[in-house]
């Protein structure tokens, strides 16, 4: 039986907040963006899933799953689930760049209003995707961060978050109150800006807080679950390689070293004429050692100017490598294949 106009009116009236809600977050697209590497156990449940989730709120969507040089049957499962299927996007890059090129990658192929990047490995369930999506369609949010309610990580790879929590606050000017992760939404806007960046070696988080708004950022809180079956490949050595390329990449560090180089070499040259016109002009206290201190002191001090030179290169050349047109995995000649469904 249908409801009267009045009893219309009170259900409209009561449900106005989530209808409003669910009405909203379907007039957009969005894309979710998937690294993987030899993650053939889990594909079949991670594409069923997110189509479940998305289904479900009637929300149009595309998966860009980025195939990172896989040696296992990657893969052959993604060819099979993508053939016929127009949700999804499949990337096959020509070796194993690492998942944040593997990201940038996928977001460069996305074409959602919000890309919502996930692991493959279901610790981060896509039930969960939701909760990010609601908060930034309602405020019009840039980039939303997931906090885990508690991480189910090894201890090195907390050890090694700390470590870049750090760098991000002090590089990034990430403010505290923020937590950071690699479940995030971004705006199609904030993907572009990512993407006219160019670096050859992309971090995602850094390149996030470069390329939006301090008040259009937010956090949300979502399950993190065990990891099971295969095991991660963020291993310590992969963690020490990203945050090697934050610091040089990212921070000041290659000019304050060629500045330390540059005023240890000056330094050092004063000192030696003053060793020499000592020796020669004011007569020395002990005659023998002088001369021995003095090609010391300018032996450092070339030292330094070479180091303050290489420095100073380095500088200059991770800026011109980024000003550059070779951005990373997003370029076609490392792509081996693309497959859209449908």
């Amino acid at each position: 039986m249908l409801p009267s106009p009045s009893n219309a009116k009170a259900t409209e009236a009561g449900h106005q907040i989530a209808d409003r809600a669910g009405a909203d977050v379907r007039n957009f697209k969005y894309s979710i963006v998937v690294p993987v590497f030899n993650g053939a156990d889990k594909i079949d449940e991670l594409f069923c899933r997110i189509a479940e989730t998305f289904n479900s709120k009637g929300c149009r969507y595309e998966i860009v799953i980025v195939n990172d040089g896989s040696t296992d049957s990657t893969w052959e499962k993604i060819t099979r689930a993508a053939t016929g299927n127009p949700n999804i996007i499949a990337v096959n890059l020509t070796r194993n760049f690492g998942q944040q090129p593997a990201v940038l990658c996928g977001l460069a192929n996305s074409t959602g209003d919000y890309a919502l990047t996930i692991d493959a490995d279901l610790q981060n369930p896509p039930e969960e995707l939701f909760k990010l999506i609601e908060p930034a369609v309602e405020k019009k949010l840039e980039v939303v961060f997931a906090k885990f309610t508690k991480k189910r990580h090894a201890l090195y790879r907390r050890l090694g978050s700390n470590v870049i929590y750090f760098l991000n606050e002090v590089i990034f000017d990430k403010p505290k109150n923020l937590s950071i992760s690699n479940v995030r939404l971004l705006s199609r806007d904030v993907v572009a800006r990512m993407c006219r960046r160019h670096t050859p070696f992309p971090y995602i988080n850094g390149l996030a807080l470069q390329c939006s708004a301090p008040e259009k950022r937010a956090n949300v809180m979502v399950e993190h679950h065990k990891r099971i079956g295969s095991k991660s490949t963020y291993t310590p050595v992969r963690i020490a390689q990203l945050v090697g390329i934050i610091i040089m990449n990212y921070s000041q560090l290659p000019k304050v070293i060629s500045n330390i180089g540059f005023g240890t070499a000056w330094f050092s040259f004063v000192l030696t004429t003053a060793f020499i016109a000592k020796h020669y002009f004011l007569s020395s206290a002990i005659p023998e050692y002088t001369p021995i201190l003095a090609v010391l002191t300018g032996c450092c001090g070339i030292l330094a100017l070479l180091v303050g030179i290489l420095g100073s290169y380095c500088a200059k050349m991770a800026q011109s490598i980024s000003a550059g047109s070779a951005g990373s995995a997003c370029t076609n000649y490392e792509i081996g294949s693309i497959i859209k469904g449908g």
